[in-house]
């Protein structure tokens, strides 16, 4: 049952999550000068990053297994709460990130401003949570389905 809509809403979030490591999520400015922050650093991969980038691999690894637990619609509703708890904690982790960047000695004086990708952890929460009903809504029907019989 590929073919079901809430396989296509975790399609689209399974790819807006893979955006961030694409785009930058937060910029910079100092004078002209403007650093961009990615989800994995800066322009290469940093090991201070290293909760984002664990967060964001493991939840789109949790999409893609949601995707395929199709028989299962349980067991894949309780892992859309949980991605949904991820997702969420994906993006207060990346604010978090950004805010003691700030703090850095060498950003004294930047201004930072949020970047267009952040958009996409915020659409993938949404997408998550309508797939989440979209799912449960097929339980219900199979469950008043069986109560006919």
């Amino acid at each position: 049952m590929i073919q079901r809509k809430q396989t296509a809403l975790l399609t689209i979030a399974t790819i807006s999550l893979l955006q961030l490591f694409l785009f930058p999520v937060y910029s910079f400015e100092k004078e002209g000068q403007q650093t961009l922050l990615y989800i994995y650093g800066f322009s290469t991969i940093n090991s201070d990053f290293l909760l984002l980038i664990l967060l964001n691999v493991f939840n789109i690894l949790l999409l893609l297994v949601i995707i395929f637990l199709y028989k299962k619609r349980t067991l894949q509703m309780k892992l859309c709460k949980l991605s949904t708890l991820l997702i969420a904690g994906l993006i207060v982790a990346i604010f978090y990130v950004a805010e003691n960047i700030k703090s850095y000695q060498e950003f004294t004086g930047y201004t930072s401003d949020i970047r267009p990708a952040m958009v996409a952890p915020l659409a993938a929460l949404v997408l998550v949570i309508l797939a989440n009903r979209f799912i449960n809504k097929d339980e219900e029907l199979v469950r008043s389905a069986d109560r006919l019989r």
